[in-house]
C-alpha cells in the first residue's frame, strides 16, 4: 500500500523484459524539527527529490528530472561544509542504461514545493522540481559497483569517494563482467580481476570542486 510518505507505485521494463513494480527508482524525504530544535517532538517533511528516469511519466518523475541529472536509488548523502549535498546511488534498477553514480545537489529547503499527485492516484507532499543549476550528475562508476564513502579537503579542491564491488555479479574470476581500475590505464583490458577503490577527484585546473 502507498502513503504520502511512501506514495508512488509503477511499473518499469528492465533491459526491455524484466517487469519491475513499486517505488523502483526510491525517493528522498527530508525534516524539519518544529522550530529548529533537535528535542522538538513534531516536524514537517517533505519528499525533496525523486528517483526516476528522465523519459517517465510527469506523475512518476515528479521532480522533473533530465538527461543530466536522473538517478535511481540513493543510498548515501553527505552536506560539505557550503551545503552542498552529495548523493550516492547502490541501484539495480536503472543498470540497464547506467551505473551507479553521485551528484551534486542544491537543496533548497522545506515548503519550496507543492503538491503532487502519483501516477497511481496517491498525494503527496513534494519539494520544488530541479533544475540543472540546483542537482547535477558529478561522476558515473563502473559496472556493477557502488558509489560509497565521501570526503573533502578543507580547500574543496580535492574529493574523495569509494568504488565498491565493480563487476559483483561476474559469473566467475575467470570471466569478469567489469575490469576496472585497470580499464582506467588500458581501456581495451578484458581480462583483469575488478578490484574496489578509493578515488581522488581534482579539477583539470586545480580549482575549486562545485564552486
Amino acid at each position: 500500500a502507498t502513503d504520502a510518505a511512501n506514495p508512488r507505485n509503477y511499473t518499469d521494463l528492465y533491459a526491455g523484459t524484466k517487469e519491475q513494480k513499486g517505488n523502483i527508482n526510491g525517493h528522498i524525504i527530508r525534516f524539519k524539527e518544529t522550530d529548529d530544535k533537535t528535542t522538538a517532538e513534531t516536524f514537517k517533511w517533505d519528499i525533496y527529490l525523486f528517483g526516476a528516469e528522465a523519459s517517465m511519466a510527469s506523475n512518476i518523475n515528479l521532480s522533473g528530472l533530465t538527461d543530466n541529472n536522473d538517478f535511481s536509488s540513493p543510498d548515501g548523502m553527505w552536506f560539505d561544509p557550503r551545503g552542498v549535498l552529495w548523493i550516492e546511488t547502490d541501484d539495480g534498477a536503472y543498470t540497464d542504461v547506467t551505473n551507479c553514480m553521485m551528484l551534486a545537489a542544491l537543496p533548497g529547503q522545506i515548503g519550496d514545493g507543492g503538491t503532487a499527485t502519483t501516477s497511481n492516484g496517491q498525494q503527496t507532499i513534494t519539494g520544488a522540481k530541479v533544475t540543472d543549476a540546483t542537482l547535477r550528475r558529478f561522476l558515473v562508476g563502473p559496472k556493477q559497483c557502488e558509489i560509497t564513502g565521501i570526503a573533502m579537503t578543507p580547500d574543496y579542491k580535492a574529493i574523495f569517494i569509494n568504488v565498491q564491488h565493480p563487476g559483483e555479479d561476474s559469473p566467475s574470476y575467470a570471466k569478469p563482467e567489469s575490469n576496472w581500475p585497470a580499464t582506467q590505464k588500458d581501456p581495451s583490458n578484458k581480462t583483469a580481476r575488478p578490484r574496489s577503490a578509493t578515488v581522488v577527484i581534482t579539477r583539470k585546473d586545480g580549482g575549486v570542486i562545485a564552486g
